[in-house]
């Protein structure tokens, strides 16, 4: 047992030497692989990977001294420190005719600084982003001023981290990559990168803004290329590193949400493309290619904005479960979005070249703007012979890069000017065959209703079914009044009150259909507010008509209004040579019948039940008034008073009074007349002129007088006339 245990302790001691004298060699190559990195002049130069040495375990907390006395390897041993920080050393010899040497990280976020030369060890101050200002004595964002002695070797520590995790970034040269060079070149490159996209977007906005005004006096394609413009800007503000100028929230460019802004522009400049290139009417089938990649983005641009709102989460913080990529956010990474985009960009410039080949104008400017970023290939190649690859020569190749770019978007708008002139010129084609067609003239709401582009696509007995809402007006005993009048009066007066009457139908998005003599029919088929305001405006215009009238000695008038909405057949009426467009439909005679029934109601505005149901709540003041069947039909409808047309103190008190109207006339409805009559009494007591509730009240001492069957009778108006 003796002799097993000391073979057993001989046995330990050697592993332990063999243990020791492997510490050392991997310790020797540790500090072989600390490699010095020099620093020359005139030049900006990143520093290789394989030059820096890492310590994992230590915050931006850590003394000088832990540093110092760690355990540094020539990688990072854990992903995880990705997130929770590490510190990277790195050996530079200054071979400038400067100490004061500019640190540039690479997109970092949180940066703390030691140096180590023969002058000593220097401390530079704590920055984390959105806590400090962006500038300082010595440092611009995460980039520093540190000082190293020229002709010497300096030992620089810098720390880490990245919390939340920008997925764009890698474990090697991704968030740990230094640039160095002289500080006023790091500060010259950071400025001039801070104003070229500056320039950028002021640029961009200030074309995008024109080309969007250009666009609301002569449409054409203005519009995407104005959003275009627009969206590129807003990409470059808070995506780029002005975005860490202006402290915008990570999460606009860390998260899925930078993909909801590039897909935006995508789906922009395609739409752009396809209706310059006029793909719809040349070139279906690219057409339909286009328009499938442009949903496609949409669809992403949605997935991606629900995604973005629950970032951070697990990918962003366990490194170990989700390793890091370089790829980004997103179930579609970037560079698969801009896959689609590339190849039909490449597409369209084919388009382009073919159409200029066969003589089109806009194609030529089409390929001309697209060739503009190609020139930044040449650009880069004469900056490299005169620069050599340095920093000058990456700054040129960027600025001018962006700047060609921008210049594509702007020579953009000579091909969408072409196009509009040469749609000019079939515009003013069309209208010379317009001028021998114009007895077929109908009004333009026509073309939109029957959903025709051109007047000469019109054909005898076109219909479509459409809802919409269709108003009557009507001068009161208009014909008493035409007898006091010679014929030229008579069309003076009518001509006159439907010059008023018009302007406020078109006004509320409606148009004249027929003039009916003193009347008006006009349909509205956007919404049937439309037309309840109208109508309303057509009451309170008339007060200042009589008004004016009044003034000068002439005769004051009234008019009845009805609306109705529902179903009707739209359509062209009449022969080959003349034609009209018209409606035919039992709402259009129920909307002729309410306007008679203001008559016997004595009321302003009379709506059905349809148009009712239709409006948006509680922008009107409506009362239902009665039931009514109109001759020629059993089926009784209800009929709603629009109190807004009233006078002011009118309207007030029946406003007022409503509640209890609407209780009267339920009260009537249920056969309980007594009561009815008694509440109908009250409300004339403060309001004798309403003449709704005057009906009720004689109807009710009717029937209380004769009597009815109770059994038949349900309470319904039924008019014996037209």
């Amino acid at each position: 047992m003796t002799f097993q245990l000391r073979d057993l302790l001989g046995f330990s001691t050697k592993c332990t030497l063999y243990l020791f004298f492997l510490i050392i060699i991997l310790a020797s190559t540790v500090v072989r692989a600390e490699t010095v990195f020099s620093v020359e002049p005139g030049q900006l130069a990143t520093i290789p990977h394989d030059h820096l040495t890492f310590l994992e375990g230590f915050d931006h907390t850590a003394h000088l001294s832990d540093l110092e006395d760690g355990a540094w390897l020539p990688s990072l041993q854990s992903d995880q420190s990705l997130v929770d920080g590490y510190w990277a050393r790195v050996r530079i010899f200054n071979n400038t005719n400067t100490q004061e040497i500019g640190i540039n990280h690479n997109w970092n976020r949180e940066k703390k600084i030691f140096t180590v030369s023969r002058q000593g060890a220097k401390s530079y101050p704590y920055w984390v982003y959105e806590s400090g200002d962006w500038i300082d004595d010595g440092r611009i964002l995460g980039q520093y001023k540190v000082l190293m002695p020229v002709g010497e070797e300096t030992v620089l520590y810098s720390y880490f981290l990245s919390s939340p995790f920008d997925r764009f970034m890698g474990r090697v040269n991704g968030l740990d990559r230094m640039t160095v060079g002289s500080w006023q070149d790091v500060q010259l490159r950071e400025l001039f990168r801070f104003a070229s996209n500056i320039v950028f977007m002021s640029v961009a906005f200030a074309f995008g803004l024109y080309y969007f005004f250009i666009y609301l006096v002569s449409k054409g394609n203005y519009l995407w290329l104005s959003l275009s413009l627009f969206q590129a800007t807003i990409i470059v503000c808070l995506t780029s590193s002005n975005a860490m100028l202006l402290g915008i929230d990570r999460w606009v460019s860390n998260s899925e949400f930078s993909l909801v802004l590039n897909s935006g522009l995508f789906a922009l400049l395609l739409q752009f493309f396809r209706k310059s290139l006029e793909l719809d009417s040349r070139y279906k089938r690219f057409d339909k290619i286009y328009f499938s990649v442009i949903v496609f983005y949409i669809v992403m641009a949605g997935i991606n904005f629900v995604t973005s709102l629950s970032w951070p989460g697990p990918s962003e913080f366990d490194l170990v479960a989700y390793p890091p990529d370089r790829l980004g956010p997103g179930i579609v990474k970037l560079q698969y979005l801009f896959l689609p985009f590339a190849l039909l960009l490449f597409t369209s410039v084919g388009i382009s070249a073919f159409s200029w080949h066969k003589g089109s104008k806009t194609g030529k400017y089409m390929c001309v703007s697209f060739m503009l970023p190609l020139l930044t290939a040449p650009i880069s190649i004469i900056a490299f012979l005169l620069y050599g690859f340095t920093w000058i020569t990456m700054l040129v190749a960027t600025t001018f890069g962006g700047l060609l770019f921008l210049s594509m978007f702007i020579t953009f708008g000579f091909a969408v000017a072409q196009q509009l002139n040469d749609l000019k010129a079939l515009a003013l084609d069309q209208q010379i065959r317009l001028t021998t067609a114009y007895q077929r003239f109908v009004p333009k709401q026509l073309l939109l209703n029957l959903k025709k582009d051109s007047i000469l696509d019109v054909h005898l007995g076109d219909q479509v079914e459409i809802e919409m809402s269709i108003l009557f007006s009507d001068i009161r005993s208009f014909t008493s009044i035409s007898e006091s009048m010679t014929p030229d009066e008579n069309f003076r007066f009518v001509n006159g009150y439907l010059k008023r009457m018009g302007p406020i139908v078109r006004g509320h998005n409606g148009y004249i259909d027929k003039f009916l003599g003193d009347g008006i029919m006009a349909l509205f088929t956007r919404a049937a507010d439309d037309a309840t305001s109208a109508a309303v405006k057509m009451q309170q215009d008339l007060i200042v008509y009589n008004e004016d009238a009044k003034a000068q000695g002439a005769q004051s008038i009234d008019i009845g209004i009805g609306v109705n909405t529902g179903s009707m057949m739209f359509g062209t009426l009449g022969e080959a040579d003349r034609m009209e467009g018209s409606v035919i439909s039992d709402a259009v005679n129920l909307a002729a019948r309410l306007e008679m029934l203001t008559k016997l109601y004595q009321a302003k505005v009379l709506i059905s039940e349809d148009t009712y149901l239709k409006l948006t709540p509680d922008i009107f003041a409506v009362r239902m008034i009665d039931k009514v069947a109109v001759k020629g039909k059993s089926e009784a409808v209800k009929v709603f008073e629009v109190l807004d047309a009233d006078s002011d103190d009118n309207r007030a008190l029946k406003v007022k009074d409503k509640a209890r109207f609407d209780e009267a006339v339920t009260l009537y409805q249920a056969q309980n007349i007594n009561e009815a009559l008694t509440l109908f009494t009250a409300i004339y007591d403060n309001n004798p002129a309403d003449m709704v509730v005057c009906l009720y009240i004689e109807r009710c001492k009717s029937l209380l007088k004769d009597g009815w069957d109770t059994a038949s009778w349900d309470g319904v108006n039924r008019m014996q006339t037209k």
